[in-house]
């Protein structure tokens, strides 16, 4: 029976650790960059080089195209220290950031973080809070996010700090588009479309041909229309015979991963009550 309960055990572990991997956000090991920080003016103090230690996040590793991500900047050392000039009281400190990103596309994304922080003494590290911004990936491939500098606000003045020489602190892999939506997807029905004996045709990306033979008989018009070329066409009038791009189908495979992880939980404690059981005492007291 011990045989038994230790093998179950080995099994459960196996399985929770599969369950949980795979609902796991996209992390990365933290990044560290040379930073020059600029004091406000005015206040005496001169510039600073020091070494910046972040952690950029994500809360999901391989997005959809069209799919929006929260892309987390966590301050683990900033280059510059509070000075000795004052203590700082908690909650006065604000950031904010900016993120490079490169790869399958280019853009530049704004994060920001709340005013909170803990009472910071003079000649003490700075604390600042974790900024977030979100991304909205346009293209499928990888994405790379660098670190390119961030400004700590306190008490209306700007401590301006700027990397020597980014450095990717993030990498996301950017599957094709989500539920029929981004890229060339179009909804709806569009101008430009010709109808014949009450077939309609939908257009909705690139080139759009239709056309429809008309038999004789009582003025009876017989074929439809067809739409080739773009992607998906949704919503509005039905667009049968489309060819060209394919829809995207399936739901989104956080809410699969969600799934996987009740049935998984179910099948755990199912699992566990099982290899608990007395079922030899149970048979004895039979």
């Amino acid at each position: 029976m011990n045989r038994n309960r230790l093998a179950w055990g080995a099994l459960l572990a196996t399985t929770g650790a599969a369950l949980l991997a795979g609902v796991e956000p996209a992390a990365a090991a933290n990044d560290s960059f040379a930073t020059t920080c600029i004091p406000p003016a005015g206040v005496g103090l001169g510039t600073v080089h020091g070494t910046t230690i972040a952690s950029l996040t994500a809360s999901s590793s391989s997005p959809k195209v069209g799919q929006s991500v929260t892309v987390t900047w966590t301050t683990v050392k900033a280059a510059s220290d509070n000075p000795g000039l004052i203590d700082l009281q908690p909650n006065t400190v604000k950031p904010s950031g900016k993120i490079k990103v490169a790869g399958a596309q280019s853009d530049t994304l704004a994060v920001s973080g709340p005013m909170v922080n803990p009472a910071i003494p003079k000649n003490s590290p700075m604390v600042i809070s974790a900024m977030t911004g979100t991304f909205t990936p346009t293209k499928a491939g990888q994405v790379t996010f660098s670190p390119t500098g961030y400004t700590i606000t306190v008490l209306g003045t700007n401590t301006v700090c700027t990397a020597d020489s980014p450095t990717v602190g993030l990498t996301l892999t950017v599957t094709g588009s989500s539920s029929g939506s981004g890229g060339s997807t179009s909804s709806g029905s569009s101008g430009g479309s010709s109808s014949s004996g009450g077939g309609t045709s939908s257009t909705g990306g690139s080139t759009t041909t239709a056309g429809s033979s008309s038999t004789g008989g009582g003025g009876s018009s017989t074929g439809g229309s067809s739409t080739t070329g773009g992607s998906s066409t949704t919503g509005g009038s039905s667009g049968s015979g489309s060819t060209g791009g394919l829809a995207s189908t399936g739901g989104d495979s956080d809410s699969i991963r969600a799934l996987g992880l009740i049935g998984g939980t179910v099948l755990l404690v199912g699992a566990a009550v099982f290899a608990l059981t007395p079922w030899r005492r149970l048979r004895r007291s039979r």
